[in-house]
């Protein structure tokens, strides 16, 4: 299962402040149980939340643990939470393990989009929404090598984002 959390964080004076808490956030979540590995992302276009975290978890119940209300959830990012914008959280199934997307690559989210007419030959992995915001019925994810032929399409559909790594796959110690 996914835990997809989108954002925007119009604050640019505050950014690399902003960009070592959430890797040190995440470095908390992961030893939460039932979280197992954790990447972020920046769009690659305009878009309203061009922060993008997929978190890899083990089920939707981890939420209501007592660990988790411990360390994660919206509590837990304190000063933080009020400079963040169009903030979602969702937790989309249908795929059990993120997938890893290196510097060279980009993910293309697809948000309720099935049918977005892509170039060909790019594997979309379809999720359906089950939990929290339910801002998002249904996603795809891709890993895509050149992103010049998807920025266009993301540019004229809100829909299609694609987005660059800004951290490695971080995974939660064994």
């Amino acid at each position: 299962m996914i835990y997809m959390v989108e954002m925007g964080f119009p604050h640019p004076e505050r950014e690399a402040e902003w960009h070592a808490w959430y890797l040190a956030h995440i470095r908390v979540l992961l030893t939460v149980p039932g979280f197992r590995a954790s990447q972020r992302f920046e769009a690659a276009h305009a878009t309203p939340s061009p922060y993008l975290a997929l978190h890899e978890v083990a089920s939707a119940a981890l939420f209501d643990s007592p660990a988790y209300r411990a360390r994660g959830g919206p509590d837990s990012t304190g000063e933080w939470r009020a400079l963040q914008t169009n903030w979602h959280r969702n937790l989309p199934d249908g795929i059990e393990e993120t997938p890893e997307v290196p510097a060279d690559l980009h993910l293309l989210l697809l948000r309720d989009a099935r049918d977005a007419v892509l170039p060909e030959g790019i594997a979309v992995s379809w999720l359906h929404g089950v939990g929290l915001d339910h801002s998002i019925g249904e996603c795809g994810l891709a890993v895509v090598g050149d992103p010049t032929p998807l920025i266009p399409l993301a540019e004229r559909d809100e829909r299609i984002r694609l987005y660059r790594p800004i951290s490695e796959k971080i995974r939660a110690a064994q």
